[in-house]
């Protein structure tokens, strides 16, 4: 329950996890207690009021402080724009919190020791603090000049939340597509704890290591860029009726959905239309019937000692943008790192159904030792013969390209090629030497380990999974 307002169980829920999720969040509210007790519950009421459609109702004999700062906080135009922003997404929700709690603390009025008495009337006034004038209201130019500087305090908070949830959901939103993380992140996705979890998990994650967030938005460029390239709208496949789903694609709504856009009530319409575009409304789930067009793909991450640095982050960002665009399809992928060996391997069946764990400690593996393309080619094509979901997948290889292929392994590869139209395409990053991979590589695409130059030069990589 709030301090100021009657706060829900299930925003209190949702404040407590991005919490237990969020140690900087923690930090802040624990440096609040130490000057106000109350301020763990003023930060519920301060959550509720960015999630909830409708602010709560007020708590009776609510401190006047409390209640005054969160008016002063809504009367701003600021505020409706963040609001808007926040409304009904936890996670957004939990981000701008945080950051207007951190804004909060410098106008926290101290508090009182039980004991002591009101100064008395005829005592000459000192000059007040923000804190002081949210608790003792005064007459005069100095409570003007007071709120004044808490309203701007209060106007430049927002503005950094509002930044703030914008930098929280890009760097988000290229993860957790590849993570098939979506609920609790943006409008149309149901929202349950479960779900925000991995979604603050993620956060966690991306804020305290900002070379996993850098990486994570050189991805979601890079996978843009690939769209651009090659223009490509992925519909499911029109086939049988395997069953019923939620959605908001107009061509397979069900009959009863469609009824209540014909309805005579105003309401009826109106409600119906909410629940096509938020893509909660019944509509037929269809198993597609033609064949594949394109097939999944196996990714070699090169992480040899060669690769530290750039090249490592920018070769990451590539691996990643090329899950982004295999789990938005729904095709199996996997992914090899290596360096003289086969350093780590994940494998997804269905994309989407993944684990963050594993992921994000293929992203952290430190790039060591030395490079042989030898193992890893040869898993790839152990995974191509023993997996069924991988019977037609591409290999991809991100690579400085400083090593050597034997014979032995060429002559392998190449009789896949020719007995299952196996596809091998290379981004050499860094200025590489690819002379070895040449015998086995359908395309070549070469990057100087810029992103900021060289993201349109990989665009048609990523665009071959498109």
């Amino acid at each position: 329950m709030g301090l100021a307002l009657q706060t829900t169980r299930w925003t209190d829920a949702l404040w407590a996890g991005h919490l237990k999720s969020n140690r900087t969040a923690r930090a802040v509210v624990a440096v609040g207690e130490k000057a106000r007790a109350a301020f763990p519950a003023l930060a519920q009421d301060v959550h509720s009021l960015l999630y909830l459609r409708h602010a709560p109702d007020r708590q009776e004999h609510a401190p006047a402080w409390a209640t005054t700062l969160l008016d002063r906080a809504q009367e701003l135009a600021e505020w409706q724009p963040l609001r808007a922003r926040c409304e009904r997404n936890g996670f957004a929700a939990g981000v701008a919190t945080e950051t207007l709690l951190e804004a909060l603390l410098p106008l926290l009025p101290a508090e009182q020791q039980k004991g002591n008495h009101q100064p008395r009337q005829n005592a000459p006034q000192s000059t007040h603090g923000a804190g002081q004038a949210l608790d003792t209201p005064q007459a005069g130019n100095g409570q003007d000049d007071d709120a004044g500087a808490q309203r701007r305090a209060l106007r430049q908070a927002m503005r950094q939340a509002q930044d703030a949830v914008d930098e929280a959901e890009a760097s988000v939103e290229a993860m957790g597509e590849a993570l098939g993380l979506q609920a609790g992140i943006g409008p149309g996705h149901a929202e349950t704890l479960h779900d925000l979890d991995q979604v603050w998990a993620l956060w966690g994650l991306l804020k305290d290591n900002p070379t996993i967030r850098h990486i994570a938005e050189m991805a979601g460029r890079l996978q843009r860029l690939g769209q651009a390239h090659k223009r490509c709208q992925v519909t499911p496949a029109v086939g049988r009726i395997k069953g019923i789903t939620v959605g908001g694609d107009l061509d397979r709504l069900l009959p009863a959905e469609l009824a209540g856009l014909r309805s005579k009530t105003r309401l009826s319409r109106f409600s119906t239309l909410s629940k096509i575009m938020g893509k909660r409304a019944l509509q037929y789930e269809m198993q597609g019937e033609q064949p594949e067009t394109r097939g999944p793909i196996i990714v070699l991450l090169d992480e040899s000692g060669s690769m530290h640095g750039q090249c490592e982050r920018w070769s990451k960002a590539v691996a990643l943008a090329l899950l982004i665009t295999a789990t938005q399809q729904r095709r199996a992928w996997h992914l090899c790192g290596f360096n003289v060996h086969v350093t780590h391997e994940h494998h997804v069946d269905v994309a989407g159904q993944d684990d963050l764990d594993t992921i994000t400690q293929a992203l952290l593996m430190r790039a060591d030792g030395g490079t042989d393309f030898g193992p890893p080619l040869c898993r790839a094509l152990e995974v191509l013969h023993q997996s069924p979901a991988m019977h037609k997948a591409d290999i991809i290889i991100v690579t400085d390209g400083e090593s050597s292929v034997s014979q032995e392994v060429i002559d392998a590869v190449n009789m896949r090629r020719n007995e299952d139209s196996l596809h091998v395409y290379v981004v050499a990053v860094g200025g590489a030497r690819t002379k070895a991979l040449a015998p086995i590589a359908d395309a070549i695409y070469r990057v100087s380990a810029q992103p900021d130059r060289d993201g349109a030069t990989v665009a048609p990589a990523i665009a071959l999974m498109a």
